[in-house]
């Protein structure tokens, strides 16, 4: 596979996986803690972006994110108004949310949400 191939494929990992933490936010949105979390996580961040960068031995793909009104936003790759942080996900780590997703929405507290909390 082309670098731009596996590039492609990280890209649509991480694109997945943002899928499904939209997803499980929306079905805990009136769960505690859950809300409590996300409506904090959003407070925290004030609108700033975080890139989420995919990582095995190196960075495969990255993706600016912002929280607002209970939902992630990716941000165009260069539109971030911001040099923001950056947290890293593994691929592993994405591919096992991705190929289970019903686990991670039913308990959002699986998902890795520190970036909500994660200051330049």
């Amino acid at each position: 596979m082309s670098k731009r191939g596996n590039a492609d494929a990280y890209d649509g990992l991480l694109e997945q996986y943002l899928e499904i933490c939209n997803r499980a936010m929306e079905q805990n949105r009136d769960r505690f803690p859950y809300s409590q979390i996300w409506e904090a996580g959003e407070q925290a961040l004030s609108g700033r972006a975080v890139e989420l960068a995919v990582v095995d031995d190196a960075p495969k793909a990255h993706k600016c994110v912002t929280l607002e009104a209970c939902k992630i936003n990716s941000e165009p790759n260069g539109k971030a108004a911001e040099d923001p942080p950056v947290m890293r996900l593994s691929a592993s780590y994405l591919e096992d949310v991705v190929a289970h997703p019903d686990k991670y929405i039913e308990n959002p507290s699986l998902i890795d949400w520190d970036w909500l909390t994660i200051r330049k």
